[in-house]
């Protein structure tokens, strides 16, 4: 299976990640939670930045079409011959404002906005707006992303270079220091069937080490090819247009949320997606089936359904929840305080990634206390 770590520099220079309990939590929240900033940066280090911010959002899916396929299937059939998928759909039922991408905003005096929950992948299918959701872009005269840092070289470049703190292990350490001699056996052997010597991501953060391995082999070469994720384009999109681009975060406030993960969750995380990585495609497909339909609730319920537990420890379950809420809730709370005077101008295309909207804490909730009717269009 490519990945991005086959064509990265000097050791230590590779960066990118998102937080676990498990793989399978990684592998959602940072497609689905995370910025795409993080999977732009990690282009960014990995191919020596490199990482342009140029071309359109059909150029994007022309190309992409022709990309490797990641030879993927749906486990959604798996799952309801099992029974699993039932227990998913009752899991789902009870989240609030957990089907549905698309959202107009409307308060009595204001033009309409919209909030879009966006996958933070290059899958063209994914880049193909549906109609509904492209008509409202193009009605708006603004668009809202998690953080413009994407679109700026020059302050991707300093994350990498003036934060080593955020990416790398501390005070010269090395995977070894950090893992058991049982955890570091399993994890050279099985970078190692991937083709990546041990020596290349030694000095990284186990987070950092496993996003890279997440990818699917599609992605990843389109990735490497230089195509850019649903907010990117957006974004590139927009400015092209003569929009208003506005950023709800900066990059570096993002990876210092990251950064806190313990690191008891980031060694088991490592281990789990190592032991995965040849289920990722799958999980990827399904969970692109389950976007694309809008049951955004439906995800969560996933990595319950076919992750093996085994790997991951009770304490680092645990553990999560905490971190959880800082990653997604305490930040869902952020950009609602943080949209309510941009949203007062009308007009807005507020983009952010999907598992930000539901839930009772998510930022349809969330918009409605500030006062906003929210209404799915979907």
């Amino acid at each position: 299976m490519p990945n991005l770590f086959r064509k990265r520099g000097p050791a230590g220079q590779g960066i990118g990640g998102t937080p676990f309990d498990h793989a399978l939590d990684a592998l959602l929240t940072a497609t689905l939670s995370l910025p795409a900033f993080i999977a732009i940066l990690l282009v960014f280090s990995l191919l020596g930045g490199n990482a342009k911010a140029e071309g359109t959002l059909e150029d994007a899916t022309e190309t992409s079409a022709a990309s490797p396929s990641c030879g993927a299937r749906s486990l959604l059939p798996d799952l309801e011959r099992s029974g699993a998928l039932a227990s998913m759909e009752t899991a789902a039922a009870i989240v609030p404002n957990g089907e549905g991408k698309l959202f107009r905003i409307e308060k009595d005096g204001l033009a309409p906005s919209y909030l879009f929950g966006t996958m933070h992948m290059s899958d063209p299918r994914i880049l193909a707006l549906p109609a509904e959701t492209q008509g409202a872009l193009d009605a708006s005269r603004r668009l809202v992303i998690e953080t413009t840092d994407m679109l700026d070289e020059a302050k991707m470049s300093a994350l990498v270079f003036t934060r080593p703190d955020l990416l790398n292990l501390p005070d010269g350490k090395v995977l070894k220091d950090v893992l058991t001699p049982a955890q570091m056996a399993e994890a050279d052997r099985l970078l190692a069937a991937d083709g990546i010597p041990l020596q290349s991501v030694e000095r990284l953060q186990p987070w950092f080490v496993a996003i890279g391995l997440l990818f699917p082999a599609c992605e990843a070469s389109r990735m490497e090819a230089g195509e850019k994720p649903l907010d990117l384009r957006l974004a590139l999109d927009a400015e092209e247009d003569g929009k208003e681009v506005l950023g709800l975060e900066t990059g570096a406030e993002q990876l210092e949320v990251i950064a806190s993960l313990p690191m008891d969750i980031q060694i088991s995380s490592l281990i789990a997606t190592l032991a995965l990585k040849d289920t990722l495609p799958d999980i990827f497909e399904t969970m692109t089936e389950l976007y694309l339909s809008g049951r955004i609730a439906m995800i969560t319920p996933l990595s319950e359904a076919v992750m093996p537990l085994g790997l991951v420890s009770e304490e680092s379950r645990k553990g999560y929840a905490a971190f959880e809420k800082r990653i997604v809730t305490d930040r869902n709370h952020t950009m609602a305080r943080r949209l309510g005077s941009i949203l007062s101008k009308g007009e807005t295309f507020v983009a952010v990634g999907a598992l930000h909207l539901p839930g009772a804490e998510g930022l349809v909730e969330l918009l409605r206390a500030y006062g906003f009717r929210l209404t799915r269009l979907d």
